[in-house]
């Protein structure tokens, strides 16, 4: 019986206790319900947000007639410039939407109209790219790449440009006003190019786009070798006098009592064309690795010889013409400093050898 009674007690506290229960569970629901339907409403609010830059001719109002039309024939036309990634609330992250006051066509267009340009034809701009490079140690920052090509008013291809600009935030610099501060020399450049009928009368052949590049260089020591191997992904730079570069590499050194090995590093590389088929480069790396031993020789090391701490500079001259697309080689000096192992020479100079091949 008292089993009886205790089973029954324990039916009505469950009932009392799922009465109570009842009204939480249903304003859970209700609210649930509500979080969900503002989810859908304003998804794109959680998705995705915009990031509005501002040009100095946002404020000109010129009316004069332009004799050269502008196209813009980027997968992304109007006011669209890129798109980043970003963080909502400091943790959720977004696409940002990278946009101008107007569309790119008539930005351009008024910078043209600011300076008075007279010429009849069509500016086309094929490409336009925003992104942050981190790979060069002095020389990285918020980069622009673009693609433009000229015609006459007859559709004769006049010249094409391929453009790029490198620009370090100063600290606390607010992102809309780096790239703002490129667009506004991309686009003032652009206006002089035409303006004093500068063309480039050797068109791009390949499509716009970054390209694969990957070289190797050897190195011909007094009692050994090195092989250091890179791989790129860069937009082409051909029609510049001079570009920087950044490519970490695979570092292998053969001597006759040792071993070296070393992935990554700072690789810098400066470029300059020369002319129509040449061009030189000097890179500098600092790099971190470690070593072997051949324990026939060595009986006993300290235990940091086994690392390898080296800085290295190289100079060649390298046979790349203009819009080449395929194999490359150069010829040039190598030196090596090494403050780690101890038991090897601290300076080491060498005769260099360049290799690679260039995919558009």
């Amino acid at each position: 019986m008292k089993a009886l009674f205790k089973n029954l007690a324990a039916l009505s506290l469950i009932r009392i206790q799922r009465q109570r229960l009842a009204p939480v569970v249903f304003l859970c629901l209700f609210v649930n319900f509500k979080l969900v339907a503002a989810l859908k409403f304003d998804i794109n609010e959680f998705i995705a947000d915009s990031l509005i830059v501002s040009l100095p001719v946002d404020s000109l109002h010129r009316h004069q007639k332009l004799q050269l039309k502008i196209s813009d024939d980027r997968d992304l036309p109007g006011r669209i410039i890129g798109i980043r990634t970003s963080k909502k609330w400091h943790y959720i992250p977004v696409d940002q939407y990278i946009l101008l006051q107007s569309d790119l066509a008539a930005v351009l267009q008024t910078y043209f109209q600011r300076d008075s340009v007279d010429f009849s034809g069509t500016l086309y701009v094929k490409n336009l790219h925003h992104w942050n490079d981190d790979k060069p140690l002095f020389n990285k920052g918020r980069k622009l790449n673009a693609y433009t090509v000229l015609e006459d008013s007859s559709g004769t291809l006049l010249g094409d440009w391929i453009w790029e600009y490198t620009l370090k935030p100063k600290k606390k610099q607010k992102t809309e006003i780096v790239i703002g501060a490129l667009m506004d020399r991309w686009l003032t450049e652009q206006v002089t190019a035409v303006q004093s009928q500068n063309f480039h009368r050797n068109i791009y052949p390949y499509l716009f786009r970054r390209q694969l590049m990957n070289w190797w260089d050897f190195v011909i020591l007094k009692d050994g070798f090195i092989v250091n191997a890179h791989l790129t992904l860069d937009f082409p730079a051909d029609q510049q006098a001079s570009w920087v570069r950044g490519a970490p590499g695979i570092f292998y050194r053969k001597a006759r009592y040792h071993q070296s090995i070393a992935i990554g590093g700072k690789d810098q590389q400066w470029y300059a064309r020369m002319n129509k088929h040449f061009i030189h480069r000097l890179n500098i790396t600092g790099r971190f690795g470690f070593n072997n031993f051949d324990s026939a020789k060595y009986d006993y090391l300290d235990f940091w010889n086994v690392f390898l701490v080296n800085f290295s500079v190289n100079a060649a001259i390298e046979y790349r013409p203009v819009y080449l697309k395929g194999l490359f080689f150069g010829i040039g000096l190598h030196g090596s400093v090494n403050l780690l192992p101890e038991v090897i020479d601290r300076v080491e100079p060498g005769l260099l050898l360049t290799a690679g091949i260039i995919i558009p």
